[in-house]
């Protein structure tokens, strides 16, 4: 072949490359590119991976979880972020890659022994986790409620945001008595009764009468019969000259 037939091939070779390259780049790519259209990415933060993945099948989307992260109120699977994020634009076919709850972190349950209710509700708040069932007993010599048993003991590791049953210990109900019939009492044998019984006398106010004796007992507050706490106060009036 001659020089000048050997360039004139080369030159045709380059004319048709040159042909081809303008042909896939202005006609078969825009083809390419603009067969997946353009749709808005949905929110799906808060859902499960199976039900976004059928929410984004409908826009020919898929879903890549690509890795997950604790976090203290989202369970476990649930999705926490997207990208492309809500309301943005995506073509179909593309990918979505989202980013998962591995539920909340664990930690150590705090010990609530000894703690007032109001105590073990403040530390379970700040170690976040919550209050769970509660049982109140009463028990003598308590004056203050106190947590008594938790279950789960302290110590225990648990994750975040879980519940700790606690019993509290409240104080006993003040032993009643039934006031008794003081009236027609001498007021010494009163007195006694009254210091007896743990009673407080209030100071005794006096009737004039000539139908008893002097300090016989005429009336009393509380009435005969009502029932009355350990230390209550006794009011007495008594006869006089």
């Amino acid at each position: 072949m001659k020089l000048w037939q050997f360039i004139l091939v080369l030159a045709a070779v380059m004319v048709a490359g040159a042909a081809a390259l303008v042909g896939f780049n202005y006609v078969v790519m825009p083809r390419l590119i603009h067969r997946h259209t353009v749709v808005l990415m949905p929110d799906i933060r808060g859902m499960s991976i199976d039900g976004a993945t059928t929410e984004v099948s409908q826009l020919q989307l898929q879903i890549v979880e690509t890795r997950s992260r604790a976090h203290p109120t989202i369970p476990q699977g649930m999705i926490l972020d997207q990208n492309p994020g809500p309301e943005d634009p995506i073509r179909t076919g593309r990918v979505v890659r989202v980013v998962t709850s591995s539920g909340p972190p664990a930690g150590a349950v705090p010990d609530l022994l000894g703690l007032t209710g109001r105590q073990a509700e403040i530390t379970l708040q700040r170690e976040s986790y919550r209050q769970g069932r509660l049982l109140r007993i009463r028990r003598p010599g308590v004056t203050v409620p106190t947590v008594v048993y938790q279950n789960p003991a302290a110590g225990e590791a648990m994750r975040k945001g879980r519940a700790v049953d606690i019993v509290l210990a409240e104080p006993a109900p003040p032993a009643l008595y039934r006031m008794p019939d003081l009236r027609g009492a001498p007021l010494f044998q009163a007195r006694q009764r009254i210091a007896g019984a743990g009673f407080v006398l209030a100071p005794v106010s006096f009737e004039r009468t000539r139908d008893l004796p002097p300090n016989t007992i005429l009336a009393q507050i509380p009435s005969a019969g009502t029932r009355i706490e350990k230390g209550a106060r006794i009011e007495l009036v008594a006869t006089s000259r």
